[in-house]
């Protein structure tokens, strides 16, 4: 959302500068390449939370997974509504399902990867137009999908290198 004095709301700003000059669709696709490896390499690892509070790689997965999901459906209703109110993750079961006990994380992994997959193709397949159609954030107010792409590439970028800490920490825990 373009706030009064023309900037961006700061959650906004912070996810576009973590993504710096990067192509969006691009460095989603790096990304999604960049969890096979870490889960692969992580093996049970990937369950364990580095400190009190803190997500396990499994744990922001499921989180990113439910990011997809949810930007999925606020893409398309973008795209076919005028200005939808977009799906809120506070109203959402999702994170607590994929985190159940019994999700095996090669069995998240699929399902991130299709996700991610899905909404880079649907992305790639719109024009200028569609990419500037808006939906109305519960928090940020007015957002294009060319702007949700480019917050969300910078949201995955940070989550990527949290869990390749929470890795690395449960990795040194067990030495």
């Amino acid at each position: 959302m373009t706030l009064p004095d023309g900037t961006l709301h700061p959650t906004e700003r912070e996810m576009i500068d973590e993504l710096g000059s990067l192509d969006a669709a691009v460095s989603q696709a790096d990304t999604a390449d960049q969890w096979v490896t870490l889960i692969d390499q992580a093996g049970e690892l990937a369950r364990i939370r580095p400190a009190d509070g803190e997500w396990s790689a499994f744990e922001v997965l499921a989180h990113l997974t439910v990011v997809e999901l949810t930007n999925g459906l606020r893409y398309r209703a973008m795209l076919v509504e005028e200005s939808p109110v977009l799906a809120d993750y506070g109203t959402c079961f999702w994170s607590s399902v994929l985190q159940a006990p019994g999700v095996q994380p090669l069995a998240l992994l699929t399902m991130f990867l299709a996700l991610r997959n899905d909404n880079l193709a649907f992305y790639g397949h719109l024009d200028a137009a569609g990419r500037a159609r808006l939906g109305i954030h519960p928090e940020y107010g007015p957002e294009s999908i060319e702007l949700r792409l480019r917050m969300l590439a910078g949201h995955d970028l940070k989550h990527l290198a949290q869990a390749r800490h929470a890795v690395a920490a449960a990795r040194s825990a067990k030495a």
